[in-house]
């Protein structure tokens, strides 16, 4: 009798579980990442491809740090600057604690103490102008303030906007030596330079000013760029054209116009880049201009003065001359100490904003050469072309992870799929393998293979996508394959499924030649993000696809697992509105991110946007946002999104791919959910007798695996696979009487929980 009083007065606390708790998610450097025997420095840092570089001081500890804007991803990110445990000067550690500091950023960056307090300010671009953010960090903490929006100059008859192209990157520094900024862009043109000097100093004696003056005419520098490594020098044009689109002719007592010598030359679209150094150590200082059309950076030599004088006399197409710089296209380069020697450096990169006809090697887009002289005579040497890239995860573009435990030890490994690489055979992609070496609570990784089960040799492929999905119900995982048939720009999308023939718990047997290509729906773009999940919870894998505008379409499998069918059933699945951007394909991923049996939909959008959602329990039911993680600040673009407890806390964390080809690791730091009771079951009763004096049998509503845990939490009997349509037989006599919670748990699907009475 005392027992069924006891059994009564729990039915009240079995039929409510505790189920609202915060998410959150944290950057977490700590997972160790090893390739070719080197341990990375910055593995979470998400890869680098068209790179503009500048040093700030972030933290509080007296140096230099540095700022990394990415033109194709339009991030942001921050490193500090440490002790070089090798040596002298100092190594960057990724820092994204600063990130969110910074305003967001669009086309180009450029940092210089405009107002002389010993802090570098934040000049960006407008609209066809140029915008100025005042570094006003203390203590450590980095803030900025927005001053000028635009930036005005004194032009030849009024007052007007500073012109700066947002394809252009322009020069923002004291050229004329006075001590105050002046700023150089390219006219709307494309192909002068205007000098605009700032009057500070000569006005006030100040030169914490923005007061700026067109004096340099209509050709500053007696120069001309026509096309790429074409250029005419001697101009005399002053203020005016003598003639409306033809520039006058040479000054009598200067020498003819010096042309290069590509006559094939060609402008595609308009972009110009300009860095100002005194390459020579001559006292007059140069330009270092790359053009969109060029792959070279041309060194236009100056001859004096320093001011809205100053002329041009020649150029070099190769610079540096021991090891020129050579991209695809467009060429830019940043004059900044990266080494801590107290001597600035020249890194080199693209100001491209895609990569254009898979040209570029985006895992080697960061030139590093180290000045061996000074900076009153630069001397540029070769170090690497890989700057910061060596130091973390950079797969080139668009990086795709997914987790599983391939090897059987018991802990997860990844797999990890990118855009491609330029190779003898074309742009071809595959998946990098890494064995994890650590343990569930600490994971390391290592590189195993960068053509995991010769993807990349034997299949056509690009933007290779891998997802690990249990198809067939026998508890070991399935591989999964999305990708672009052939070339990027004009293939189809492809899927392909690879049963693992391994039991569940032994090491994957994935065979590439019994991969199976699915059918594909109809009008699908080839960047939009195919996301395999059984969404009806009918056994079978169906299909959400993150359309570019934003919307889920939901196509259900109607035919099986080794021959699926997909049928449309809803366009705005989860009831997501579309926009006109076209920038918001969404990777999806789902998991229980708290502990209270519920699930939850991450999704990670092209344009950078990480947000989770209730998960609906029936396809028509509207997805409800719960979170959009704004402390992230913004991971990356062209996110990929996976799951997964990496570090054994039984909260799945969170991995990003990003396009620039590298990967973000981020720890669930979100309140655990205890379970105290549990809500009736909707299915009915699937383990029965209940209660019962000893044995168990277990008809579960879906294949998966099953626990016996005590109310406290505790796991009473270890879990062991069970499968639909089949009954197990559990031998609970040797537990103490009382109630207790029998959890049934599978790949994307809810956790069902049923409660068990022992009663002997």
């Amino acid at each position: 009798m005392k027992k069924l009083v006891l059994l009564v007065l729990l039915m009240p606390l079995l039929a409510n579980a505790q189920s609202n708790g915060a998410f959150g998610f944290r950057y977490d450097q700590s997972p160790g990442v090893t390739v070719a025997g080197k341990t990375l420095r910055n593995p979470w840092a998400g890869g680098l491809n068209a790179t503009q570089y500048a040093t700030m001081r972030l933290n509080d500890d007296n140096r230099d740090d540095l700022v990394v804007f990415d033109r194709v991803t339009k991030k942001l990110s921050t490193f500090v600057a440490v002790s070089n445990p090798a040596g002298s000067g100092v190594v960057w550690q990724y820092a994204p604690e600063y990130e969110t500091a910074f305003p967001p950023l669009y086309d180009w960056m450029l940092m210089a103490d405009y107002d002389g307090d010993g802090r570098n300010d934040l000049f960006v671009p407008g609209a066809g102008s140029i915008r100025l953010f005042r570094n006003e960090s203390q203590n450590g903490q980095v803030a900025f303030r927005l001053v000028a929006d635009p930036v005005m100059t004194e032009g030849f008859s009024s007052r007007q906007v500073l012109y700066a192209g947002n394809t252009d990157l322009p020069a923002i520094t004291d050229f004329d030596d006075d001590g105050d900024l002046d700023i150089l862009t390219f006219d709307p043109t494309g192909d002068q330079v205007s000098y605009n000097q700032n009057m500070s100093v000569e006005r006030t004696g100040k030169r914490d000013g923005l007061d700026f003056k067109r004096t340099s005419g209509l050709c500053w520098g007696g120069f001309q760029k026509n096309y790429c490594n074409d250029f005419s020098f001697g101009l005399n044009c002053g203020g005016t054209l003598p003639n409306p689109g033809r520039m006058a002719a040479p000054l009598a007592d200067e020498k003819p116009p010096l042309r290069g010598t590509n006559p094939n030359a060609r402008p595609l679209h308009s972009g110009n880049t300009l860095t100002i150094v005194d390459t020579d150590g001559d006292g007059n200082k140069d330009l270092l201009f790359g053009f969109v059309t060029c792959q070279n950076l041309a060194r236009i030599r100056g001859v004096g003065p320093n001011g809205s004088n100053a002329r041009f006399v020649g150029f070099d197409s190769l610079f540096p001359a021991s090891k020129p710089v050579l991209f695809p296209a467009f060429p830019a380069v940043f004059w900044e100490d990266v080494d801590g020697d107290g001597q600035k450096d020249l890194i080199a990169s693209s100001n491209v904003s895609f990569n254009e006809n898979n040209a570029f090697d985006f895992r080697a887009s960061g030139w590093f050469y180290k000045n061996m002289g000074n900076n009153r005579k630069p001397d540029f040497r070769f170090v690497q072309p890989d700057f910061l890239q060596s130091d973390m995860l950079d797969l080139g573009e668009n990086a795709a992870p997914a987790l599983a435990d391939l090897d059987g030890d018991g802990d997860l490994d990844m797999l990890v799929g990118f855009a491609g690489t330029p190779t003898s055979n074309g742009y071809r992609a595959g998946l990098w393998q890494f064995e994890n070496r650590g343990t569930p609570q600490n994971p390391a990784f290592v590189l195993v293979t960068t053509d995991y089960l010769g993807i990349g040799q034997t299949l056509n492929l690009v933007n290779v996508r891998p997802q690990f999905v249990d198809l067939d119900g026998n508890g070991s995982v399935d591989l999964i394959l999305t990708a672009n048939k052939g070339d990027v720009l004009y293939g189809g999308v492809e899927v392909r499924a690879l049963l693992n023939a391994a039991a569940k718990g032994a090491a994957a047997r994935f065979e590439l030649s019994k991969v199976v290509n699915w059918p594909i729906p109809a009008n699908v773009a080839i960047d939009e993000r195919f996301n395999v999940i059984d969404v009806d919870r009918d056994g079978l894998p169906d299909l959400l696809i993150g359309k570019n505008g934003g919307t889920i379409s939901y196509y259900q499998n109607t035919g099986s697992v080794a021959a699926p069918v997909f049928q449309l059933r809803n366009q705005q699945y989860g009831s997501l509105a579309a926009d006109i951007f076209q920038t918001r394909a969404r990777s999806l991923a789902i998991a229980d991110l708290n502990g209270d049996q519920k699930r939850e939909l991450v999704s990670a959008s092209n344009d950078g946007q990480v947000r989770i959602y209730a998960m609906p329990n029936q396809p028509d039911q509207p997805l409800v946002l719960i979170d959009s993680l704004p402390a992230l600040g913004l991971p990356g673009a062209g996110l990929v999104a996976a799951l997964a407890d990496l570090d054994g806390d039984q909260l799945p964390d969170l991995m990003l791919g990003t396009r620039g080809g590298g990967l973000r690791y981020l720890k669930n730091t979100s309140k655990k959910i205890v379970i105290t009771a549990v809500e009736p079951e909707p299915t009915g009763p699937w383990a029965f007798p209940n209660p019962t004096d000893r044995y168990l049998t277990i008809r579960p509503p879906h294949s998966g695996q099953v626990e016996l845990i005590s109310i406290s939490g505790q796991v009473m009997l270890p879990a062991q696979p069970v499968r639909m349509g089949a009954e197990t037989l559990l031998d609970v006599g040797q537990l103490p009487d009382g109630t207790y919670l029998l959890r049934l748990t599978a790949t994307d699907r809810p956790a069902l929980v049923q409660k068990v009475v022992v009663w002997k």
